[in-house]
């Protein structure tokens, strides 16, 4: 089953990261590494593995071809996991066979784009495999240029995508309404000009919910609501208007999910997937 509002990123080409992978290589190699063309030769050659370090979900893998190619690198990958496999310390990942000095040159930048869509996809599969009953959606607070490999990292590990750009739904928020002069006129004007678009409005207290029921959006989304707020709104929304999702926000820690997960199948949105993210360990061991 999709995990998603919209179509949710299950994979990713060599296009999603195409530039991300030229800006990495002129950040980090302008002249050379003048390191590794000192001490090492052309004609040098080594195998390399790269190794988990840690417990986590990988995930990232595509880029290291792409690497290869654009660096015109004499050195072969030979993948032994897929991205989405669970890893734990002393893992194989794969092996890099060829040029040492080519390796060494692009070793930080791959393990830079590995690591940090690990621990995204680690980040999301821990809190979707302690929370099952909830829908836990990622958010658009991410870094500029990795939204896509970010979400796909999100998904990889278990979690579910939330729209992935302004384009693919509407989300009336407290500053649209006002424009429109209410919650049923902001609804219905998007409605009318975006037919078949998903439409999703933000609610920021109880008073509001009977007019956003009213008004009949896809999705209504608590923000910031308290507990009892909460309990309240959803108890109403599943008596009177079960065809619409109920979604929660609002700095959202896993801590915070405990309350929540009593509401069967409801969607929580979670910045915390994608900027609260530790580096998953893992090391290129060249021999």
């Amino acid at each position: 089953m999709n995990r998603g509002y919209t179509t949710p990123v299950t994979n990713i080409s060599e296009k999603d990261f195409d530039a991300l992978v030229e800006l990495a290589l002129e950040e980090d190699l302008p002249a050379g590494d003048i390191t590794t063309d000192t001490l090492f030769s052309k004609e040098e050659t080594c195998h390399a593995i790269l190794l988990a370090k840690e417990e986590g979900v990988l995930c990232g893998l595509s880029v290291i071809p792409c690497l290869i190619q654009k660096t015109q690198a004499k050195v072969t990958w030979t993948k032994i996991l897929e991205d989405g496999a669970t890893i734990t310390k002393g893992t194989v990942i794969g092996e890099l066979e060829g040029s040492l000095a080519s390796i060494l040159k692009m070793e930080r930048i791959l393990l830079n784009f590995i690591q940090y869509l690990s621990g995204i996809a680690t980040n999301a599969h821990r809190v979707s495999k302690e929370f099952p009953n909830l829908l836990i959606l990622d958010t658009r607070k991410t870094l500029p240029g990795y939204r896509k490999l970010a979400k796909y990292a999100v998904y990889t590990g278990g979690g579910a995508n939330h729209r992935l750009n302004l384009s693919e739904m509407a989300m009336l928020k407290d500053n649209h309404v006002a424009k429109a002069g209410s919650i049923f006129s902001a609804v219905n004007m998007v409605r009318k000009t975006n037919p078949g678009k998903k439409i999703e409005l933000e609610i920021d207290e109880l008073a509001q919910l009977n007019e956003a029921i009213e008004a009949k959006p896809d999705i209504i989304l608590l923000d910031n609501f308290s507990e009892k707020d909460t309990e309240e709104a959803i108890r109403i929304l599943k008596e009177n208007a079960p065809e619409i999702r109920i979604e929660c926000s609002g700095g959202i820690t896993p801590e915070k999910l405990k309350f929540l997960s009593k509401f069967n199948g409801i969607g929580v949105s979670m910045g915390y997937l994608t900027h609260t993210v530790k580096f998953l360990d893992i090391s290129l061991d060249i021999k």
